[in-house]
């Protein structure tokens, strides 16, 4: 891969992040990532404990076809986990020039023991019809100068090995969302760019935080890294408050918020009898925001995944996350003082005006009662609606509506309580 001398001219410029964010890298301008991503990552299961052999087994995993999903028997695959990520781990850290990670060509170092043949690893994943991303700017080697020779290293090994998508942390020097996009631009392949930047929003390059005109990566961390703790995730979630606009969303195709990985199977339970209604309840969540489904557990342990295949391959809840009608999901009420101690409704538009909504119970009590005005809360209009139980796959009978006999208004209230920390999540539609 040769680079042009007019983006060399341009890169020069742009070594150190500054602002010079242009309008030639709109939300999409790829064409990558027009609905959320979906697949898995290495980071959350194994942190840099990772080799080849390990990234084929997922691949593996992904397209081993005797899951239970729903009624039938086939794979992770087949419901669209279609990308493996290659994290932390890869690098021969201090192997570079100056104890660097890059030698004097600015190609990164791999270590070999490790990943002794990235080319045939990139050929067994698309030999599976799977993508493969990489990971760039790490957290384990620490370079703290940044050099165009890198930048233009990394986007050289990325296109030469056949990389289909990268990571660009935020640990590292390099840091030019802009650089990395222009670089990327003269390979001549359009790859499916996560910005890690842990949801910092300035006004330079580096910025975690696209604008309407500005979006040189495909989906962006909204928030600091999520773990298995029983809070994170609702933590994480709330990052993505401030990209949801009514009017005018920062996430959308091409440009999604995203607030990390999956951690569905790992989270602990807050209360004793809740590790499956509260894994969920983040599944759902992730659904609900479009935000891009990345599985973080390991696929191989039938002890950690069984438990909670049927989350991950309940295909009404990705049907809901994958659709896009003009917004991304926002939240649209909230009460509580803590993340383990409120209630929260979440919704998102689907074709047809019809609304998906998720009531997450994030507290120790039963929610008894919860009801949704559609017209006020959702928007909706209409005098007759269908309800769809998403979890339980099976839609409600015509008395879960109720008119408000004070205004014109309907409103949905569940049959049922919704457990301590479990979530109610539902398809509504207007029949007319």
């Amino acid at each position: 891969m040769i680079f042009s001398f007019a983006a060399i001219a341009l890169s020069l410029q742009m070594v150190v992040a500054t602002d010079t964010r242009t309008k030639e890298f709109p939300p999409g301008w790829n064409g990558k990532a027009q609905k959320p991503p979906m697949g898995w990552r290495s980071w959350n299961a194994f942190h840099a404990a990772i080799d080849q052999e390990l990234i084929e087994q997922h691949v593996n995993a992904l397209r081993s076809s005797n899951r239970t999903i729903g009624n039938r028997i086939g794979s992770l695959y087949e419901v669209g986990y279609r990308t493996v990520g290659v994290d932390e781990g890869w690098e021969a850290c201090g192997a570079g020039i100056n104890g660097t990670q890059h030698d004097a060509k600015g190609n990164p170092t791999i270590d070999t023991k490790k990943f002794p043949d990235m080319n045939a690893l990139v050929e067994f994943c698309h030999g599976n019809d799977v993508e493969i991303g990489w990971y760039q700017n790490g957290c384990a080697c620490g370079e703290r100068k940044a050099e165009l020779i890198n930048y233009e290293g990394d986007i050289r090994n990325l296109h030469d090995f056949g990389f289909d998508a990268v990571k660009i942390d935020g640990c590292g020097a390099q840091r030019n969302m802009t650089l990395y996009a222009e670089l990327m631009k003269q390979s001549g392949k359009n790859y499916s760019i996560e910005n890690c930047h842990w949801g910092r929003c300035d006004d330079i390059d580096d910025s975690s935080c696209p604008t309407q005109t500005w979006c040189p990566f495909n989906w962006y961390r909204s928030s600091g890294d999520i773990n298995s703790n029983s809070d994170s995730w609702m933590n994480n979630l709330q990052t993505t408050i401030k990209f949801q606009d009514v009017n005018a969303p920062l996430s959308k195709p091409g440009c999604w918020a995203y607030p990390d990985m999956l951690e569905v199977g790992r989270v602990t339970e807050p209360m004793k009898g809740t590790f499956y209604t509260w894994n969920r309840a983040h599944f759902g969540a992730w659904c609900i925001v479009s935000s891009p489904l990345i599985l973080g557990l390991d696929l191989r342990d039938q002890d950690k995944l069984n438990p909670i295949l049927d989350i991950i391959t309940n295909e009404e809840a990705i049907a809901i996350n994958q659709q896009w009608s003009g917004h991304p999901g926002r939240l649209v009420n909230s009460t509580g003082s803590s993340v383990l101690n409120m209630v929260q409704t979440w919704a998102k538009p689907q074709p047809n005006n019809a609304q998906a909504a998720l009531i997450i119970n994030s507290s120790p009590k039963p929610l008894h009662y919860h009801g949704i005005n559609l017209q006020q809360d959702l928007g909706m209009v209409g005098t007759e609606f269908t309800a769809r139980d998403i979890w339980n796959k099976k839609d409600f009978d015509n008395s879960v509506f109720q008119k408000d006999p004070e205004t014109t208004n309907f409103m949905f209230q569940l049959p049922n309580p919704i457990a301590p920390y479990d979530s109610a999540f539902v398809l509504i539609q207007p029949k007319n």
